[in-house]
C-alpha cells in the first residue's frame, strides 16, 4: 500500500532539503483545519502545495481553486457566496458560491493580496463562522470548508501600507508554508525535467530522452519563472528535438524562443520586445490570453512589459459600467479583461 508520504513524493517532486522540509510541512499542516497561508514567488507551484494540503488532509470535499485578481470587483460576492434566484438581472436561479462549492472540502484563494478590503471583512467573518449569506438571499448558509491562501507578496507589509485587514492577516499568519523559488533547488531541475518529458510524451515510444548536457543547460538558467517556466521550456524543446534526444541546442533554442537569448540569459533582447508585442497585440491586449498563449503566469508578462519598456496604448480603453445593478455572468469575461487593462496602465507608464 502506498503510504501518505510516497503520493506526496509523486506531486511535489524534488530531492532537495527543500523539498524535503516542505513535504514534512504538508504533512504536518494537512490534519488542522487551520487556515494555511502560502508564500512564494510566480510559478513556483503554490497552487499545487495547496491540493497537495487538501488531498493529505482526508477531507471528502472538494478542492475549490479561486484566483482573485481573475474575478472583476463588482462579481467578487457573487463568487465567494452565490446568489438567490431572483437577486439581480439574469439570475434565474440559485448558485452556489465558492464557499458553498468547498463543504467538507477546501477553498484555495491565490493572490489573496488582491482581493478588496470590503470582501476581506465578509471573508473574515466566513471563516470564523463558516456561515455566509448569498446575494439576494434571507438566511445565511453553512459551509464547511477549510481555507488556504496563497501570495506572492508578503502579507504583513500588504498590512502596512494599507491593502489587507491585520485580523485577517493574523487569521493567515497562523500556518504558513513557504514555497522555494526554482533558483534554490538546481539539483531538483533535471528529475522535473524528465518528468515534465515524461508527461508530455505519454504513449510514445520510444519515450524522449535528455542527454546529460542539455539537463546541465538548464541548471546554468535563473528560472525567473519558477517551474512553470521550465515546464514551457521542457515543451519546447521537445518540439524541437521531435524524434531525437534533448541537446543542449534544443534547450538553447527553447530559451530563446520562449524570450530570452540562449548567450545572455539575463538580457531581454529586442527580438522578444517585438515577440511580446505581437503576441499582445494578436490578444487585444488582453494579458490572461497573452499568457496562456506563451505559457507563463499573467505576472510573468506584467514583469516583461515593464522590463522591455513596453506600454499599454492609450486607445485600449476600458468599457464603462453603470453600477445599477451586478453586472451579469455573460459579462463577466468582459469585466475581467477591463480590470486587467486598468491594472496594468495603473502599474505601467503611459506612452503616445
Amino acid at each position: 500500500m502506498t503510504t501518505p508520504e510516497e503520493l506526496l513524493e509523486q506531486r511535489i517532486i524534488g530531492h532537495s532539503p527543500a523539498i524535503r522540509a516542505l513535504r514534512a510541512r504538508i504533512l504536518r499542516y494537512a490534519s488542522t483545519d487551520l487556515p494555511v497561508l502560502i508564500q512564494g514567488p510566480s510559478g513556483s507551484g503554490k497552487e499545487l502545495v495547496a491540493e497537495a494540503l487538501h488531498l493529505s488532509s482526508g477531507r471528502g470535499g472538494s478542492f475549490v481553486p479561486f484566483n482573485v485578481c481573475a474575478i472583476a470587483e463588482p462579481m467578487f460576492e457573487d463568487a465567494l457566496f452565490g446568489h438567490a434566484r431572483g437577486a439581480f438581472t439574469g439570475a434565474d436561479r440559485d448558485r452556489k458560491g465558492y464557499l458553498a462549492e468547498a463543504d467538507r472540502g477546501t477553498v484555495f484563494f491565490d493572490e489573496i493580496g488582491g482581493l478588496p478590503i470590503a470582501m476581506q471583512i465578509k471573508l473574515l467573518r466566513a471563516v470564523e463562522t463558516r456561515r455566509f449569506r448569498p446575494v439576494g438571499a434571507s438566511a445565511d448558509v453553512q459551509s464547511d470548508f477549510r481555507l488556504i491562501a496563497a501570495s506572492n507578496d508578503d502579507v504583513l507589509g500588504l498590512v502596512s501600507a494599507g491593502r489587507f485587514r491585520v485580523d485577517l492577516a493574523h487569521r493567515l499568519n497562523a500556518l504558513t508554508v513557504s514555497v522555494p523559488p526554482l533558483s534554490a533547488r538546481r539539483g531538483d531541475i533535471p528529475l522535473l525535467a524528465r518528468h515534465f518529458a515524461a508527461r508530455r510524451s505519454i504513449g510514445q515510444v520510444p519515450a524522449p530522452l535528455m542527454t546529460p548536457a542539455a539537463e546541465s543547460a538548464l541548471q546554468t538558467y535563473e528560472w525567473p519563472g519558477n517551474v512553470r517556466e521550465l515546464q514551457h521550456i521542457v515543451a519546447c524543446a521537445l518540439l524541437e528535438a521531435g524524434d531525437e534526444a534533448v541537446t543542449a541546442r534544443h534547450i538553447g533554442t527553447a530559451l530563446a524562443n520562449g524570450g530570452r537569448a540562449a548567450t545572455g540569459l539575463n538580457e531581454f533582447t529586442a527580438a522578444e520586445r517585438r515577440a511580446l508585442l505581437r503576441v499582445l497585440g494578436e490578444c487585444d491586449w488582453d494579458t490572461v490570453a497573452a499568457a496562456e498563449r506563451l505559457g507563463v503566469n499573467r505576472a510573468t508578462v506584467y514583469r516583461r512589459m515593464r522590463r522591455l519598456g513596453i506600454a499599454v496604448p492609450v486607445e485600449v480603453k476600458r468599457a464603462p459600467w453603470d453600477g445599477a445593478s451586478p453586472p451579469s455572468r455573460a459579462a463577466a469575461t468582459g469585466a475581467v479583461i477591463c480590470s486587467e487593462r486598468s491594472r496594468i496602465r495603473r502599474r505601467l507608464p503611459q506612452t503616445g
